[in-house]
């Protein structure tokens, strides 16, 4: 085997031409043949008194009690003795006992449980279960955090880069470094948060080509060029085509996937234990992964990411102890390896559907999005090799009532049957281009009213070919399962678009947070910006300072649940204060200030502005927000028109000084309780009363 290796070419050399070798097949074969050596190989006896713990001397009195039985060179009275496996295996229970037994108590126990020490201790069915389930459970979780890690990171380096770049394009070689995989120890291999470069280098490395006992992932992005001869625009509405794989082994497997990556080192502050490498497509041209040099909130999204992870990793470990194969869990289900074996499965199907059936044919359709999908295309097929055309071209409308059998079937939920599509007409789309003589759709559906994942379309070009309830009846069951499995495919591609806007939109996504409550950072923030104008004049001597005037005022969006939260299947809906943001923008210059609080109004802080020059600037921003709708988005581009009602209360400098009463904590509360009467107006104008000093624009 040693030779193989060595000197392939040679070894191949010397075979005849036709007899091509492979070298992967070979070394197959002999790992498959040296598991059953373990049991023929023997050991000397001073071998098995280094590996057991016991004295020549012992080994041969234990033999004298019956305790083991090895094997001889010759066979006969007075040869060496040779010690296998199952010697050995007694020979160190024998070691444990003699702490406690007299040797020979120790040798009768042996003797007495000797089929239970000879062989791999017996699991319980119910253990076995349980801890496959563990193992399962943890992976599938795992992978799932971890691709969040990657995509944080990602974010992180993409938002350094796009910081450089400023409003300039990137050229193609200044590209960010992409995240190639993590490497995570779970344990500590660092000393502090920020070790130097060539530690980390030198660990990256010893991990890198023994990883035994570490978690890989690797990160599978989407390729530059499509792969897809047919349908390129499914490739691109239905999410991401990246992906994570998960690896795991107790064993030293080099990998050579990373041989060219650059790393980084990230340790959580206070946990160098949960520190992990990150392997990169090249070095950062900025800093490394020090947590104070984060973007806000991204160092605790990662620490506790990480800390959730080490958790779940112990138990995986434990979980998966004593298994020699890497466990891998993928996360993500790129289009090209989907189409290929969902084909086969197809293959299979019309196997079933249609027995001994040359001419069968089936394809699994899509829709271009699960919101207000409007038309069907090919994912994958069975027998449409020759229908090149058919397949780049083959779209399936769905406006009324949807266009042909698939179309039909997915609108309403409901199978549609063709048993003599020559007679149907137009009912099966695309019939004359392949030929079919029956046909069948079946909507792959969910229980639970969402639209249909996709159809599942059967055909046959046989003329005797028929379609009998049974036959149909099957293709509901089978359809139910790929129900299932395209609901997780297509589960997986959108979490994934929604993975990008959570790390892509961090900073917009934590001052929307900061909104959420009615006195919330944002409320906070709104507030102290009026404390802070009342400190820079609360001590003028000129009383002309103090006669000067400002307007609170409060934007509230109008039925904000029944026009924004109830039609958007966005978690954050951020497109709305962003839209009402943008009118104020207009109005009153790019560095005007809005403090969200309350989930959807706004505080605007009009320095300098009386009762009747806010009202003006209100009204300019509520036609504002009136009169550009507002993009929701999703793949449908709808649109929305909002309205806003605005409340303001106009005050003096001087009343906020009699407020203060010179003491800016008294301040601050005062000027939320006005913030939460102009908030409470806007919401509901009726309870305004004559004479009241608010002033409501609508």
């Amino acid at each position: 085997m040693v030779a193989i290796l060595a000197e392939p070419d040679r070894l191949a050399a010397d075979l005849p031409a036709a007899t091509p070798i492979s070298l992967d097949t070979l070394i197959q074969e002999v790992a498959d043949e040296a598991a059953g050596w373990v049991r023929e190989l023997r050991v000397t006896i001073g071998r098995a008194s280094a590996l057991c713990g016991l004295k020549e001397s012992q080994i041969r009195y234990f033999e004298e009690l019956g305790a083991l039985q090895p094997a001889t060179t010759t066979g006969r009275a007075g040869a060496s003795r040779l010690y296998g496996i199952a010697d050995l295996r007694r020979l160190r229970v024998l070691a444990l006992l003699a702490a406690d037994y007299r040797a020979a108590e120790a040798a009768e126990m042996v003797r007495r449980h000797a089929d239970a020490i000879d062989h791999d201790p017996l699991i319980a069915l119910s253990t076995a279960i349980a801890q496959e389930r563990s193992a399962v459970a943890d992976g599938f979780f795992l992978a799932r955090i971890v691709s969040q890690i990657i995509a944080a990171i990602q974010a992180e380096i993409d938002r350094r880069v796009e910081s450089v770049a400023g409003t300039r394009p990137l050229p193609d070689t200044c590209r960010p470094p992409q995240v190639l995989g993590l490497i995570y120890p779970g344990t500590r291999v660092f000393d502090g948060p920020l070790p130097p470069p060539a530690e980390v280098e030198a660990c990256a490395a010893a991990l890198r080509d023994h990883p035994a006992g570490a978690l890989i992932a690797l990160c599978r992005p989407p390729v530059a060029v499509d792969p897809l001869s047919w349908a390129p625009e499914l490739h691109r509405s239905t999410g991401s085509d990246s992906q994570t794989l998960l690896f795991y082994s107790p064993e030293s497997r080099p990998i050579a996937d990373l041989r060219d990556a650059a790393f980084q080192a990230y340790v959580p502050a206070g946990a160098p234990e949960q520190g992990l490498l990150v392997a990169l497509s090249a070095p950062p041209s900025d800093t490394t992964l020090d947590p104070d040099s984060l973007a806000p909130g991204r160092a605790l999204l990662l620490d506790r990411l990480l800390q959730l992870a080490h958790a779940i990793f112990q138990d995986f470990r434990r979980a998966a102890h004593g298994r020699s194969y890497y466990r891998y869990r993928s996360d993500g289900f790129p289009l090209d390896l989907t189409r290929q074996s969902y084909g086969d499965m197809l293959a299979l199907i019309v196997a079933a559907i249609f027995p001994g059936d040359d001419a069968g044919m089936a394809a699994l359709l899509v829709p271009d999005g699960l919101d207000q999908p409007r038309s069907l295309a090919i994912l994958a097929h069975h027998h449409y090799d020759d229908e090149g055309d058919l397949l780049a071209r083959a779209k399936i409308a769905l406006e009324g009532r949807g266009q042909g059998l698939c179309g039909r079937a997915y609108v309403s939920r409901e199978p549609y049957v063709s048993l003599h599509v020559d007679l149907d007409g137009q009912k099966v789309r695309y019939a004359p281009e392949e030929g079919s003589r029956v046909a069948l759709a079946v909507p792959l559906a969910a229980t639970w009213g969402i639209s249909p994942f996709g159809v599942l379309y059967l055909a046959s070009r046989s003329p005797g070919q028929t379609l009998d309830s049974a036959a149909i009846y099957s293709a509901l069951v089978i359809g139910d399962i790929l129900s299932e499995l395209l609901g997780r495919w297509w589960l997986t591609r959108l979490r994934r678009q929604q993975d990008a806007r959570l790390h892509g939109q961090m900073p917009a996504m934590l001052a929307w947070l900061d909104s959420l409550d009615a006195h919330g950072p944002g409320f906070a923030r709104g507030v102290q910006a009026v404390v802070d104008r009342w400190a820079a004049v609360k001590d003028a001597p000129d009383p002309a300072d103090l006669d000067a005037t400002l307007a609170l005022t409060v934007i509230d969006i109008n039925h904000y649940r029944e026009m924004i939260q109830a039609r958007s299947n966005e978690p954050f809906p951020l497109y709305a204060q962003q839209h009402v943001t943008a009118a104020v923008s207009r109005v009153l210059g790019p560095d005007a200030d809005c403090y969200w609080f309350g989930n959807d109004h706004a505080l605007l802080v009009l320095h300098g502005c009386d009762s009747a020059q806010a009202t003006v600037i209100v009204r300019r921003v509520v036609d504002q927000v009136a009169v550009s709708p507002v993009q929701r988005p999703g793949r449908s581009g709808t649109s929305d028109l909002i309205t806003v009602i605005g409340a303001i209360r106009a005050m003096s400098y001087r009343s906020l000084r009699d407020l203060a009463c010179g003491d800016a904590g008294t301040l601050r509360q005062q000027i939320a309780l006005v913030i939460d009467l102009l908030r409470t107006r806007a919401g509901h104008p009726e309870t305004l009363a004559p004479g009241d000093p608010i002033i409501l624009v609508r």
